[in-house]
């Protein structure tokens, strides 16, 4: 992971005998030096912190009381996230002889009285939980912890909890550890601590703080993802098959309709559900059923494309993920933007760690070789590429790629150039050859290479969750006038018109390769699709295929059959199938 965030706890993980280690205030402050937001978290409350350290203004926020107050020092400004304590069960302590501190929302006490705070809860019908922190106990109100805190200061300040390492000890940093990327125990932590940790302090209080942060600087703020965060794409007979979502990237490939761009949704929507920042480019519009996703949005249709400081404001300040649908940019002008935006991502990237992942499918359109894309494989933000020629994209981008997920291959110079991969890259005792037969949809290979060396998996995916919308089936049978009715024209033949769908079907199963390649490279199938059938699903399939006509490819008409098939359910197959 990226740390762009340090939360560290005071009592018992920053503070020695209630003050902060010198070394540790230095440390700190080095760490902003270098772009880091830095955070204070504790169970006080926020006037007895600043009398106990002074000077705060090496913290971005101090998230006091348990989660319940989160302040900015330097602005001045403070939230209260919850009420304060009922005066009546303050006034029922007081009568019981029970000593406590009551915060602006927090009230807390030893934890030999924890019993008092229960009956009295109970009692008043207070919504309210009981957390320990060693030997004290707090009660607040029902769901506020230091996570909650900790992720209102990150969204006021434009950071997500993915890029966060967090100090702490007792029990009422465990929602903290939660919430983290990386949690570290410190010196002396209690069981549940140690327990849940990725890593422990070898030094107690603020010096074993200071030397973590010292290190974790010396290596460019990166540290091992750990095994908790892992997204899940499918299960083999070992188990399930899982990839890190950071400090990885990844290329998907396989032939057209082999359910490449499938997976890449899937990939995307996995890192979604888990809210990591996205941000997908899509050349060709194949991924707006993402825009279903909380929190994404789809940018390029009914909303234009953002500029590149509107797309940061949106992904950084806003905490959204966004698909830039490309399809109303001519190829050129797709370059231009992708250049402009990859540069305004990176830079945000470097800073921020957001977003976490730029996704590009048909990569190989601004990833070739001698492209000028201001990409670099080596800062803050991942990368996940998908075309259906990996050939044609650099060295620079195959030398960065630390996953490859594949799907059927069978374009002859793509199989050679997958078969090098797979023999450069793959085990010893792997047949690339036989490696690529087995991919036949929806099974998908996987090569990676960790810390136990390279390894190949074939897989089933799982399912994915955002649906796959289908167009309406009333132009299937629906007769169109002649003057909105597809025209074919094959050499010494008749015109052979269509008058709804039905009938465009049968014609291109008969056509002469010739003419379907005709109309293919003059995008005549996916301008009657868009402008008469209102279709935009197909249109988009159908310019896929059009521009790669245009390329040099030969038209494939099985293909185009299964386009049509798929989006109008003739084919019978499931809404999950992968070779969409």
């Amino acid at each position: 992971m990226y740390c762009r965030v340090l939360a560290c706890d005071f009592d018992g993980t920053g503070a020695t005998d209630g003050h902060f280690a010198p070394e540790l205030a230095g440390a700190l402050a080095e760490a902003r030096r270098n772009g880091l937001i830095t955070l204070l978290v504790t169970g006080r409350v926020h006037e007895e912190v600043e009398s106990l350290c002074g000077d705060l203004s090496v913290f971005d926020a101090v998230v006091a009381e348990n989660g319940g107050v989160v302040c900015f020092p330097r602005q001045g400004r403070t939230i209260q996230l919850d009420e304060p304590p009922p005066a009546d069960l303050l006034s029922a302590l007081r009568a019981r002889g029970v000593p406590f501190h009551a915060g602006a929302v927090v009230v807390g006490t030893s934890g030999r009285h924890a019993n008092d705070l229960f009956e009295l809860v109970r009692q008043q019908g207070f919504d309210g939980q009981i957390v320990f922190n060693r030997d004290a106990a707090m009660l607040l109100p029902s769901g506020l912890n230091k996570a909650t805190g900790v992720r209102r200061a990150l969204e006021e300040i434009g950071r997500s909890p993915h890029n966060l390492v967090a100090f702490g000890d007792a029990e009422n940093d465990l929602a903290l550890f939660a919430l983290s990327e990386v949690g570290v125990a410190a010196c002396g932590a209690v069981p549940a601590i140690n327990h849940k940790a990725e890593d422990r302090l070898s030094q107690p209080n603020g010096a074993g703080v200071a030397r973590y942060i010292h290190e974790l600087l010396k290596h460019g703020c990166r540290l091992p993802t750990a095994q908790r965060h892992r997204i899940v794409l499918g299960a083999d007979a070992d188990g399930p098959i899982d990839v890190p979502p950071s400090d990885l990237h990844v290329l998907v490939s396989g032939d057209p309709h082999s359910g490449k761009s499938w997976l890449t949704g899937l990939f995307a929507e996995r890192l979604l559900e888990r809210d990591y920042r996205v941000c997908l480019i899509d050349p060709e519009g194949d991924h707006l059923s993402l825009g279903q996703r909380p929190g994404t949005l789809i940018l390029g249709r009914e909303v234009p494309l953002p500029t590149p400081l509107g797309l940061r404001r949106l992904i950084v300040d806003q905490g959204r993920s966004v698909v830039l649908v490309l399809t109303s940019l001519p190829h050129q002008m797709q370059r231009a933007y992708v250049s402009r935006a990859i540069g305004a991502l990176q830079e945000a990237g470097d800073a921020t760690g957001l977003p976490h992942w730029i996704a590009v499918d048909e990569a190989h359109y601004f990833f070739e070789e001698g492209a000028q894309l201001p990409a670099r494989f080596d800062g803050g933000t991942n990368y996940l590429l998908a075309t259906y020629r990996p050939s044609l994209l650099s060295s620079r981008v195959h030398a960065a790629i630390g996953a490859h997920l594949i799907t059927r291959t069978l374009i002859e110079e793509e199989r050679y150039f997958l078969t090098s991969i797979l023999h450069e890259r793959g085990p010893r005792d792997l047949v690339p050859f036989e490696a690529l037969n087995e991919l036949e949809p929806p099974r998908v290979g996987l090569l990676t290479d960790d810390a136990h060396g390279p390894r190949w998996r074939t897989f089933m995916p799982v399912a994915r969750t955002s649906a796959h919308a289908h167009h309406a089936r009333k132009y299937l049978t629906a007769r169109l006038p002649d003057e909105q009715a597809f025209w074919f024209y094959p050499a010494g033949s008749p015109p052979v018109a269509a008058h709804d769908v039905a009938e465009f079907l049968r014609a291109v199963e008969v056509i002469p390769l010739a003419e379907i390649g005709r109309h293919l490279a003059a995008g005549d199938f996916s301008r009657w699709t868009e402008d008469v059938l209102a279709d935009h699903e197909l249109a988009q399939a159908f310019r896929k295929m059009e521009r790669r006509v245009r390329d040099g490819a030969a038209p494939n008409r099985e293909e185009l059959v299964a386009h049509i098939e798929e989006r109008y359910q003739l084919d019978g197959k499931p809404e999950h199938d992968v070779s969409r």
